[in-house]
């Protein structure tokens, strides 16, 4: 079965690029120039032979055949798309979102928007694009396009000269939809308690009480509710994951200590969110492998002991007060 599902999936990508070149060629010598789509979940239909580099978008060369029952939501007006399902804040902030806000700030047309049913992004992307500037697609339906734009995947930030300005201006969007002002005081500790991989464990609640640090559950938060509590951290300390997110919305002068277990694997440091804050990072040895890893090397997924050398890092890279000494 396993060998039948291969050679399947081959003989679909090759019929898919095989229809590229038909509709290539068709539109060589008959100047048909269509640039209709139809999107039906991840599944783009279209005669225009475009090549796109985005994993999420599964592009087919050929017409939509909607069954007999099946309505076709008709969209007239251009649109860009943002596609992902998946729920993953830093996939979805470097991969997708960035790359479609870059050409969107420079000709701006609504957003049509495909995400699992996740409130946290909506409310990020309604502050950002305005609540008239987004449409949010009900998966279970089709929709056909008279004109959109397709963007390709992106990941490091680095590729723009301008890309702090750019992350400055999407995060003022953000704090001006909801009336936030940046009164940075507090200390905040983000250590994935919550979730199942790369956690910090033992955590020292004499520590953070003696050094006034604040310990939040950052991905229960609602989005107002946690950009209001980035706006007023000082410092941030959090375990390396998708929480890379939440540097957008810290600022130059506030101190970050980045923990990473067994080697470093910084998306900040690699894709360019470090360049929005001071950012140091710590890699622990004291670990404890999790039991459900999702990548390649599992050790990049383990718990890390909140141990005295990273309270020791934590004083240092943050200056808290009192300050917290090692015993030689």
């Amino acid at each position: 079965m396993h060998a039948k599902k291969i050679w399947r999936n081959r003989f679909n990508r090759h019929a898919n690029q095989l229809r590229f070149l038909w509709c290539r060629v068709r539109q060589l010598v008959q100047g048909d120039k269509r640039s209709e789509f139809t999107l039906a979940n991840d599944q783009l239909f279209t005669l225009n032979p475009t090549q796109l580099k985005n994993s999420r978008i599964h592009l087919q060369y050929k017409n939509f055949k909607a069954s007999k029952n099946q309505r076709i939501n008709e969209l007239n007006e251009p649109f860009y798309l943002l596609l992902l399902h998946e729920d993953n804040l830093a996939h979805f902030f470097h991969d997708i979102f960035f790359p479609v806000y870059v050409r969107w700030r420079q000709n701006p047309h609504k957003v049509f928007v495909s995400i699992n049913e996740n409130q946290f992004l909506k409310d990020f992307l309604i502050s950002v694009f305005g609540a008239d500037g987004v449409v949010f697609a009900n998966r279970s339906e089709i929709y056909h396009f008279r004109n959109l734009f397709l963007v390709p995947e992106g990941r490091d930030l680095r590729s723009l000269d301008d890309h702090i300005k750019i992350c400055k201006e999407i995060k003022a969007k953000c704090f001006g939809h909801y009336g936030i002002e940046e009164k940075r005081k507090d200390h905040v500790l983000y250590g994935r308690t919550e979730l199942s991989r790369k956690k910090l464990l033992n955590i020292d609640e004499n520590f953070l009480k003696t050094h006034h640090v604040k310990q939040l559950a950052l991905s229960q938060q609602s989005f107002e509710d946690l950009i209001g509590i980035l706006a007023r951290a000082k410092t941030f300390t959090y375990m390396v994951g998708a929480g890379v997110f939440y540097l957008l919305f810290l600022d130059d002068d506030v101190r970050v200590l980045e923990i990473n277990p067994y080697q470093t694997n910084s998306w900040a440091q690699m894709f360019g969110m470090a360049d929005l804050c001071q950012l140091e990072t710590y890699v622990s040895q004291n670990i404890q492998p999790s039991s459900n890893p999702a990548q390649g090397n599992p050790l990049l997924d383990s718990h890390v002991y909140f141990d005295d050398a990273i309270k020791k890092e934590t004083t240092e890279v943050n200056f808290l007060e009192p300050a917290y000494r090692i015993a030689d």
